[in-house]
């Protein structure tokens, strides 16, 4: 039982019609077996996801699902918004669920109650029900409304200089994957293509985390079979697997080899990724190995990237 107050008081989430909860989750594992950690962006382009008419941020479970969708301009409007100026909605237009609660106090004798009394009354010991309705409301992105003329503000972007000595880890790398900058949201390697796709510097909250994420992909690029030919990249894993869980810490160590190699605060600056965390954890449990064997992997990518030979390692 949870407690809403420090006094008694239970909660029982329930939901209405739909199973939004499993709706929304499913969408989120949806963006982790691309590879996508939703909750984790270090660059943005036009701002974290709002609501157009009124400027409100989305936050929580809406700030994910809503910085998360297939559009480039991360600014919606509800229909009744639409409407009200005279707009119209893009036939064939795909909505997007904003998640709200609905929330009720009851006491003991099953009668509603206001938050305030609630909270007064769990204050006071007396055990209170805390009954939260899972709901949603459509809302449309400004792509797909007609009859508007919108006003995008400019892309803030934030003066990162480049750092030299990164830099020349990047230009010098051998057999080097061709650099595309194709999407500005994403930052990926695609072993198919055998390229690395990277938002601008500017985009990014430091230069710093620029060439982290960098470097995380570049060491993906060394599992390329023109390269150091690992298993992982050569013959991509499903979401989860051992195989994939070890491609993604690979990545993630390498990325911290070449940073430590510069100079710039790689632990400071990268967060463990959540979407790995789980699988990373199932495979440590049942295999004590299996860091020294990442650890090596990461070592031989960095050292690849850096044009060294192992026995120049101490």
């Amino acid at each position: 039982m949870q407690t809403a107050t420090a006094a008694k008081a239970t909660t029982a989430p329930q939901t209405t019609g739909r199973d939004l909860y499993r709706e929304v989750t499913d969408k989120i594992i949806g963006m982790i077996e691309k590879g996508v950690a939703p909750w984790r962006r270090t660059w943005s382009t036009y701002g974290l996801a709002r609501n157009y008419a009124t400027g409100h941020i989305y936050t929580g479970i809406n700030m994910i699902l809503m910085n998360n969708t297939e559009h480039a301009i991360p600014y919606f409007m509800t229909f009744n918004q639409i409407q009200e100026r005279g707009a119209q909605i893009r036939k064939g237009a795909k909505a997007q669920m904003v998640i709200y609660f609905n929330v009720y106090y009851k006491d003991a004798n099953d009668q509603n109650l206001t938050r305030f009394d609630a909270r007064t009354r769990a204050d006071s010991g007396e055990e209170i029900q805390v009954l939260k309705f899972i709901k949603y409301y459509n809302v449309f992105n400004i792509a797909d409304i007609e009859g508007i003329e919108f006003e995008i503000p400019e892309v803030e972007l934030k003066p990162n200089e480049k750092i030299e000595r990164c830099e020349a880890i990047i230009e010098n790398m051998p057999n080097r994957p061709e650099l595309r900058s194709i999407d500005g949201n994403r930052a990926f390697y695609s072993p198919m293509h055998d390229f690395v796709n990277m938002p601008a510097i500017e985009q990014f909250e430091t230069p710093e985390d620029y060439y982290a994420t960098f470097f995380h992909e570049l060491t993906h690029a060394t599992g390329h079979a023109s390269r150091l030919g690992r298993e992982e990249v050569t013959n991509p894993q499903m979401f989860g697997s051992k195989p994939y869980s070890r491609e993604e810490l690979v990545a993630e160590m390498g990325a911290s080899f070449l940073c430590s190699s510069v100079q710039i605060d790689f632990d400071n600056i990268i967060e463990n990724n959540a979407a790995y965390l789980a699988g990373w954890l199932n495979v440590l449990k049942v295999d004590s190995k299996f860091i020294f064997k990442a650890a090596a992997e990461a070592q031989k990518a960095a050292d690849y990237i850096l044009n060294r030979k192992a026995e120049e390692n101490g």
